[in-house]
């Protein structure tokens, strides 16, 4: 698993650097990135920020944390659509803008999926 994890890191920040922005970037590219970076951010925290509440109450596992990362999940493949929905249209810079969005919406989630691990000492597809 933790492989499969650095091979999706190195992989995200490769496509990264060939859709990282350009200094004279459109305002629509700029909106694209920073809709999809800030709602997985949001998302991440949340989950973050109520499994350490659940951590103080003295409970295991968060069924909510949980429901929160797999939303988060979902909210990215969404937008992987959107991505080939906007490039089909020929709207480059949405696009290309929408695709780094998604990098850093992955490299979040991968983050977010470590802190949820080791908040709750175990692997999160172990809970059930």
């Amino acid at each position: 698993m933790r492989f499969f994890i650095i091979i999706l890191f190195v992989t995200v920040c490769i496509a990264a650097w060939f859709l990282r922005p350009r200094k004279n970037m459109s305002k629509s590219r700029k909106y694209a990135i920073l809709s999809v970076t800030l709602l997985s951010l949001v998302l991440a925290c949340a989950a973050v920020g109520y499994q350490s509440l659940q951590n103080a109450t003295g409970k295991f596992v968060s069924d909510v944390s949980v429901t929160l990362s797999i939303i988060g999940y979902i909210l990215i493949c969404a937008a992987i659509l959107a991505s080939a929905g906007f490039a089909i249209a020929h709207k480059g810079e949405v696009a290309q803008g929408i695709g780094f969005g998604i990098c850093i919406a992955v490299v979040i989630s991968i983050i977010e999926l470590g802190l949820l691990e080791w908040m709750v000492g175990l692997p999160l597809y172990m809970t059930q």
